[in-house]
């Protein structure tokens, strides 16, 4: 058996996204994280030190694959940042990925990096690019960091790519998710292209997993949970769903995928009795 974890959207730099216990910004200044980032924190350690070596026990070889928007940028005239300096966010990126092999027992093989937005990581993801040159993650094509990546991994094909569509009702939830999987069997069907077995995608920060059965087994489209809490933009578009805190883990054994999930509860709305 072999392993993909995957984790997404971590937004460091973002008041509301992943956070080291003390990030050193400019002029010799520090930042420290406030109350909700420490709670994502606490998930972050438990995700990696607990539910990941209990996932992948027994695995001959666990990849990572960070599925982009690994930094929140400087965006959308935002003030919800820790920095407006993207050198500041990605030391605290890469310290922060660097640091998982310290935290997790079970050791990680290969890391993949995949580029976001160009929102929050600027123009062809250059902020990821230079990540992935510092955690030594595998380079495709002279880059360390790709727009798509094509894994195969125990006769299960994967491909991963940061974005797709959004929606704000959650009655519609699954659409995006099954255009991608259209949209792979027509040009698998039309030019004879390979067609995945799991389609990974991220960039809502909500976990949404659609199967459809095929005549070589059942293709699936997984979108994966995130790692930054509710922003003004979020806020904007969608008053009620939370985000998903967590990440997926896919075990692989003799062309059979397994997926895991881990979501991380978060508390509801609190009315004030008057």
């Amino acid at each position: 058996m072999k392993a993909i974890i995957t984790v997404s959207d971590l937004h460091v730099g973002s008041t509301a996204g992943l956070c080291l216990p003390r990030t050193m910004v400019v002029d010799q200044g520090s930042y420290s994280p406030n109350k909700y980032q420490k709670t994502l924190r606490k998930y972050w350690v438990h995700f990696w030190r607990e539910w990941v070596p209990e996932m992948v026990k027994g695995a001959k070889l666990v990849a990572l694959v960070i599925n982009g928007d690994a930094i929140d940028g400087v965006h959308h005239g935002t003030v919800n940042i820790i920095s407006n300096s993207l050198e500041v966010q990605e030391k605290a990126a890469v310290e922060l990925i660097q640091e998982i092999r310290e935290i997790c027992p079970k050791k990680i093989d290969e890391i993949y990096i995949i580029k976001g937005s160009e929102a929050h990581t600027e123009v062809n993801g250059q902020c990821e690019e230079r990540i992935a040159k510092q955690v030594g993650a595998v380079p495709l094509d002279k880059e360390s960091a790709s727009y798509q990546r094509w894994i195969e991994l125990e006769d299960v094909v994967f491909q991963f790519a940061h974005n797709i569509g959004v929606t704000s009702s959650a009655a519609y939830e699954t659409s995006a998710p099954m255009r991608e999987l259209v949209a792979a069997l027509t040009e698998a069907a039309q030019w004879g292209q390979p067609l995945p077995d799991v389609v990974v995608r991220s960039h809502r920060h909500r976990f949404v997993p659609v199967a459809i059965p095929s005549q070589h087994g059942r293709i699936q489209c997984v979108i994966t949970p995130g790692w930054q809490l509710r922003t003004p933009h979020v806020e904007r578009i969608d008053r009620m769903r939370m985000p998903h805190i967590g990440g997926v883990v896919f075990k692989c054994e003799e062309g059979i995928c397994d997926l895991r999930e881990k979501i991380y509860p978060l508390p509801g709305p609190k009315a004030r009795q008057i």
